[in-house]
């Protein structure tokens, strides 16, 4: 895959819990928290592995569980979708700036997590919810 990114990722060594809604009436959940790992992030989206396929251009609402009991509510669009081993699925998540969402504190706490990794050099972190 071609290297075009204009933001700077922090990859995870723990995968926060997320559950990924498709946008409809019900909100139907399509991926869970045991069927789904944050790979890494940007602060206008992410790459997650599931076992659950999501379409491209397929819009979602998102959340994330802090072990804290903090969670966050982002919606987004389905950038890409392609498999990966074991019957599973790697997709890149964008993350729209949408009113009622939790939005503002996702780009707060990517922007600190962001700072840390320039500042120490590392690119790993162990969770967003640090």
């Amino acid at each position: 895959m071609p290297e075009n990114r204009q933001e700077s990722r922090l990859l995870l060594e723990e995968s926060d819990c997320l559950d990924i809604y498709l946008l409809g009436d019900d909100f139907q959940l399509a991926a869970g928290r045991q069927e789904c790992e944050v790979l890494n992030v940007s602060k206008h989206g992410l790459m997650v592995r599931c076992d659950s396929k999501l379409e491209a251009h397929g819009e979602f609402r998102l959340r994330f569980h802090f072990e804290s009991g903090n969670e966050l509510t982002l919606f987004g669009t389905v950038r890409w979708s392609v498999a990966a081993s074991g019957n599973r699925y790697l997709m890149g998540l964008k993350i729209d700036d949408k009113l009622g969402t939790d939005y503002l504190l996702w780009q707060n706490r990517l922007s600190r997590l962001l700072l840390k990794q320039t500042t120490t050099g590392d690119r790993h972190s162990e969770s967003l919810s640090a």
